[in-house]
């Protein structure tokens, strides 16, 4: 019965990775992301999972946070949300590498000083060891596969003092159906409707992303699953583990 239930995982690019994206196409899908993680708690799971480090922050300190693929800026935005309610310091460097991208997140973050928005290539991050105290990424690592997301995972735990955490998606055929419809019975963007269900056959199982974990160096890190059908994966970061 598992095996029906978890297929094999799929390698086919997404539209949203093509190069040469319209502001329309990518504003479309990435309205739609939003909407969905609202829905389904997206970046929520992330913003719990970083709860108790903003709530132990002495006052007058700052917690530093890199959000790798950070596409609409959707978690960034979250935490700030949630550290001005706990009244902490937060200070994000959001990176996409895509250009539209870039400027979306640029519009939505306008006016939130606690957010820097940049241009950068997740293999090729432009920040020495131990830049930051977390770094983030959200339904990102399930757009590479095996070998190229051990490499991001190990420059992601170089980069970071404390922590790194990764939320994605759990692959299953029952996510793969519900959003399938849902997106066309809702009437979602093309774009979204076509990555939504190839991005759930992209995802992990908890080995899976265990594995890439272990690969990467970090022989303690823990996977959790979260509801509706997420993994969480947390590792130690500056190279421990």
């Amino acid at each position: 019965m598992a095996s029906v239930l978890v297929p094999p995982r799929r390698h086919d690019p997404e539209w949203m990775d093509r190069p040469g994206n319209t502001m329309a196409d990518l504003a479309g899908a990435l309205d739609d992301i939003r909407l969905v993680n609202r829905f389904l708690r997206g970046s929520k799971i992330l913003v719990a999972a970083l709860r108790p480090l903003l709530s132990a922050l002495p006052e007058g300190e700052t917690l530093h946070v890199l959000d790798v693929g950070t596409g609409g800026a959707d978690l960034p935005l979250d935490l700030v949300s949630f550290a001005r309610r706990l009244g902490r310091g937060i200070r994000i460097v959001a990176v996409d590498r895509d250009p539209v991208t870039i400027e979306y997140a640029r519009a939505r973050t306008a006016g939130t000083p606690e957010i820097e928005v940049r241009r950068a290539d997740a293999f090729a991050l432009p920040f020495p060891p131990g830049s930051f105290d977390v770094v983030t990424a959200s339904m990102f690592l399930h757009h590479f596969d095996h070998d190229d997301a051990v490499r991001l995972l190990s420059g992601f735990r170089r980069i970071a003092r404390r922590s790194v955490l990764v939320n994605d998606l759990r692959r299953h055929r029952v996510p793969w159906a519900f959003i399938g419809l849902a997106a066309r019975v809702t009437g979602r963007h093309p774009m979204f409707v076509h990555d939504a269900t190839l991005s759930v056959l992209r995802g992990f199982t908890a080995d899976e992303l265990m594995a890439a974990a272990r690969e990467a160096g970090a022989a303690s890190a823990t996977v959790d699953r979260r509801l509706p059908y997420r993994l969480v994966l947390t590792m130690p970061g500056g190279g421990g583990g």
